[in-house]
């Protein structure tokens, strides 16, 4: 039998994830010679928890824009929490369910290449869940109020927060044409992170309205369920302004109906200009 090469193991072992049995099952190598190899070679033999992954994980590798949006994306829509709260987990288990099958194919093409995902069929109402099962280098997405604000400070460039409001975006954000007007509007639970977006926008020249309140918190329901908060809402609805944003996110916007909403926005603005030249400003803002 040939040497077991540090190629081979790496092969086998990283890339493929392929346990000692299954090494010594497949190749005929013991799984002490594995393990004395491992040592050789200095690679890090795996924990008992992550021995019994079925797949692969890879960690997160992304730039600090990939990681603004994927922080925006789950402050918006994501349920991120450890798999196993009883043990010693090393998996995070990021969560969906929805309607809208570009949200669910949004979640399958940013999480696929990190790990297992799993996706449910449609109910009664169309809903499908999907849950993506990844390592602790997506630590950075739970959303206690210490790592939001932590993840937060680190978007200090504008590229950063355009990328944070993307994923803000083509999770709670909404993009609709209101008598015969362009609109965007974004909603959520807590205030300060519309705050956030709100300040961000003031400091590239794009203006909102004011936050608005629902003052809805105890409020009951239909379904008996008691609002236990209030909601928020942000809107951009000047034409200067929503079009200059729109043009801004183009490169950020990965939700295909978002996408679709954006193009249809804008040919909205144009329409608009053509048809009233008059309340075009003449002043511009430069990006």
């Amino acid at each position: 039998m040939q040497l077991l090469s540090k190629s081979k193991l790496l092969d086998w072992y990283v890339s493929k994830h392929l346990s000692t049995w299954a090494i010594e099952k497949k190749y005929g190598y013991s799984r002490s010679v594995v393990y004395k190899k491992l040592k050789d070679y200095k690679i890090a033999p795996r924990s008992l928890a992550a021995s019994h992954f079925k797949t692969s994980r890879k960690i997160f590798d992304g730039s600090l824009e990939e990681r603004a949006y994927l922080v925006g994306f789950a402050v918006g829509d994501l349920r991120v929490r450890l798999h196993n709260k009883k043990g010693r987990s090393e998996t995070i288990s990021i969560a969906c369910s929805s309607s809208k099958l570009a949200q669910i194919k949004l979640i399958r093409d940013l999480f696929s290449s990190y790990g297992h995902i799993w996706e449910g069929q449609p109910n009664y109402r169309g809903i499908v869940s999907i849950e993506a099962f990844v390592d602790l280098s997506f630590n950075f997405l739970f959303k206690d109020k210490n790592n939001v604000e932590d993840n937060l400070k680190l978007f200090k460039k504008r590229s950063h927060f355009l990328s944070f409001l993307a994923g803000f975006s083509d999770a709670e954000g909404s993009i609709f044409i209101s008598r015969g007007m362009a609109q965007m509007s974004w909603g959520n639970y807590d205030k300060k992170i519309l705050d956030y977006i709100k300040n961000g926008l003031t400091k590239i020249n794009v203006r909102t309205g004011s936050i608005n309140n629902d003052h809805l918190k105890g409020y009951k329901g239909k379904d008996g369920y008691k609002r236990n908060k209030n909601y928020y809402h942000l809107c951009c609805a000047e034409k200067s302004s929503l079009e200059k944003l729109l043009n801004m996110l183009k490169q950020y916007i990965r939700h295909g109906d978002k996408i679709k909403s954006s193009e249809i926005a804008l040919n909205n603005i144009q329409e608009r200009n053509k048809k009233f030249p008059w309340t075009i400003k003449r002043k511009t803002f430069s990006i």
